[in-house]
């Protein structure tokens, strides 16, 4: 037990400063896991002998990470991404294992052997995709919305290419037989586990919470994971498959979010220990040996998939860019591979050394997926202008929806909307009923039809790209609004557009308010981060509830613009101070509240006099607003009509309790 202890004491610590390197150098931390496992593992500095101390930790961990892939799969969410996950990651899986399949083919591969490293090359790393695209907040972006969609068919897709990967053997003796009736005992195993789940984990779960424990949910629900586990394995399943449909169930119940609570500390502790022993896996010396080799099949592997990848997102009408982009963020090998290589090694599948050139690109691979990430835009910049030059700069008459329209040609002093999305529309909506000239270029091929068939004077066009914005006649409109949730298109865009038109308003809407500042220095006039008018609204509806006058509120929400949304970044504003005094001041002093009484109110048709409070006792009724006249201190016998809106005037506290007491209809 001590030299368990000590072992795993070195196995945390060595992880723990390499992870510490690789965040300051912004890499992925299962990277960090991998490359440590290496370095601990018996062919690298030697500090743990073997794998085989970690490897219980590690399957704990597996099981974990199955089981919230499978919670934090929404069967709500699948079904509005259907495309994106159906088509998006049915054809870039397929096409990368067809690809790898020809090709190990004729390399004299066994074809058993052929289809399951097809399996383990066609999947990407959801946790290393995920975590930069947060990082440069693209995740709304279009190719953030498909890359997220292709990753969740491949977390789906692993379960049954686990269920496969027992058969494969039997594939190659043409027993197919036995690949049947494994198939089907896999089938039965897991509708049995779906419907205990379904049924009786739900009034299990509902019991526990009832006891307000967190430490016995902790433990129930540790207990479900992994006794659902050791029972799909008993069945002749995986730990991991009975794991995912565990989560899976658990996905729709009320109590998910505390759960997920409950186990994420858990999982990123084990999932740790999992990715450290793979990496004690690797046979650096292995590695030293045919490092030319293994650099040329990452190489060769990172095109093949980007190749596929990008394929299927174009069959989705996506842009180029968008496809070149989220091609290059799929390219590399993800981290249930190394779960697809850990059954396919214990099933005798793959050979040592094939099994070591596999590890070695996929580590490669991971590692380098942030520098491609970062580099993806210039790169799609250039595909788009060397190699498909043409195909993403059509002629705007091509989008233009037909006779009547405003064609660029012969349009000036008018607005150039970028982004057809809800904000696009809701612009160019206003500005056809206002008699605003107006063009609308889009980059989605199916919005552009949309709006075609709406009769928009939309056109199918990259708004980054100079020729484009020249045939939309930027040179002669008065204003550009930049509506696109690519952060890095948009701060293109501003600065395109500001060396064509010096002159040109820009207006651009993001989502955070720390992209303000730097939108603005490459030429923005106005930047509308969403971010922050979610705020503007939150507090205006605070005060909404406190009854603080309409006209207060407009002066602070424009106090609070003032300053180009200064106010809100500041870490000690001296000036939010200032505010909140005035406030406090504010609250004490009398305010001016309007009560509508609606139809069905019960003072409709009642008098002045039997309003709940004494009308010039704390509150004055200073108006009576009847339609299209004010009827100034009315007197007592006057009849209260439906529709009325009386002008109450008063201190805040009295003022609040009498709209209180007119909201119940008690007197």
């Amino acid at each position: 037990m001590p030299l368990v202890l000590r072992d795993l004491s070195i196995v945390l610590a060595i992880a723990t400063a390499v992870a510490l390197l690789f965040g300051r150098l912004h890499l992925s931390v299962v990277a960090a896991f991998l490359v440590a496992g290496a370095i601990l593992g018996p062919t690298g500095a030697g500090l743990v002998a073997e794998s085989g101390m970690v490897e219980p930790l590690a399957e704990i961990g597996v099981t974990l990470l199955l089981f919230t892939v499978g919670m934090e799969i929404s069967l709500a969410n699948l079904g509005k991404m259907r495309r994106q996950i159906l088509q998006g990651g049915g054809l870039q899986l397929a096409a990368t294992i067809l690809l790898t399949v020809i090709v190990l083919s004729l390399a004299r591969f066994p074809f058993a052997e052929a289809i399951f490293i097809g399996f383990v090359l066609s999947l990407s790393s959801t946790a290393i995709v995920m975590k930069v695209t947060a990082d440069r907040m693209e995740i709304d972006s279009g190719h953030g919305k498909i890359s997220v969609g292709i990753l969740l068919f491949q977390d789906m897709a692993v379960i049954p290419m686990m269920l496969l990967i027992p058969s494969f053997r039997q594939w190659e003796t043409a027993q197919f037989s036995i690949v049947a009736f494994t198939l089907a005992k896999a089938g039965v195993g897991v509708g049995v586990i779906l419907l205990a789940s379904r049924f009786v984990i739900p009034l299990l779960l509902k019991e526990v919470v009832r006891l307000n424990s967190r430490e016995i949910l902790a433990m129930t629900v540790m207990c479900l994971i992994l006794g659902t586990a050791w029972i799909a394995r008993w069945w002749g399943l995986s730990l991991a498959m009975g794991a995912f449909l565990a989560g899976l169930v658990i996905s729709e119940s009320v109590y998910v979010h505390e759960i997920a609570a409950q186990i994420f500390p858990f999982r990123d502790v084990f999932n740790g220990v999992f990715f450290l022993s793979v990496g004690m896996l690797l046979d650096l010396p292995f590695l030293a040996r045919h490092l030319p080799v293994i650099l040329l099949f990452s190489i060769g592997v990172v095109l093949a998939k980007g190749i596929c990848a990008g394929a299927a997102i174009r069959t989705l009408d996506y842009p180029w860019r968008v496809s070149v982009i989220g091609a290059i963020g799929l390219a590399q090998v993800g981290e249930f591979s190394f779960l697809l290589m850990s059954e396919g090694s214990r099933e005798g599948l793959v050979g040592t050394a094939a099994y070591q050139y596999l590890l070695a690109v996929a580590i490669l691979t991971m590692v380098s997926t942030p520098f491609l990430m970062g580099a993806a835009p210039w790169m799609a910049r250039y595909f788009v202008r060397h190699v498909v030059r043409g195909r993403e700069t059509e002629d705007p008459g091509e989008g233009a929806p037909g006779a009547g329209s405003p064609e660029a040609g012969r349009i000036d002093n008018h607005v150039i909307i970028s982004g057809y999305g809800m904000n696009g529309k809701n612009l160019a909506r206003v500005l056809r009923s206002t008699h605003v000239p107006y063009l609308v270029v889009d980059l989605n091929d199916v919005l552009v039809r949309e709006g075609r068939v709406a009769g928009e004077p939309i056109f199918y066009g990259d708004v980054n790209n100079p020729e484009i914005l020249d045939r939309v006649g930027v040179g002669r409109a008065r204003m550009l609004v930049l509506a696109i949730s690519d952060p890095m298109a948009t701060r293109r865009a501003v600065a395109v557009a500001r060396r064509a038109n010096p002159g040109l308003s820009i207006l651009v809407r993001t989502r955070y308010v720390a992209d303000v500042d730097d939108l603005i220095a490459l030429g923005a006039n106005a930047v509308i981060p969403e971010e922050f008018e979610t705020s503007v609204e939150i507090f205006s509806r605070v005060l909404h509830e406190y009854h603080v006058p309409d006209h207060i509120i407009a002066q602070q929400e424009e106090l609070i613009r003032s300053g180009t949304y200064r106010i809100l970044r500041e870490r000690v504003p001296s000036r939010s101070v200032g505010l909140l005094s005035e406030f406090e001041e504010f609250l004490q002093r009398k305010v001016i509240e309007l009560f509508y009484v609606s139809p069905d109110s019960p003072w409709a048709g009642r008098t002045i006099r039997d309003l709940p409070f004494k009308n010039g006792v704390g509150i004055i009724l200073l108006a009576l607003l009847r339609k299209d006249r004010a009827i100034v201190q009315p007197s007592p016998e006057e009849t209260i009509e439906a529709g009325d809106k009386l002008v109450l005037f008063g201190a805040h506290a009295p003022l609040a309790a009498a709209l209180v007491e007119l909201e119940k209809g008690t007197g």
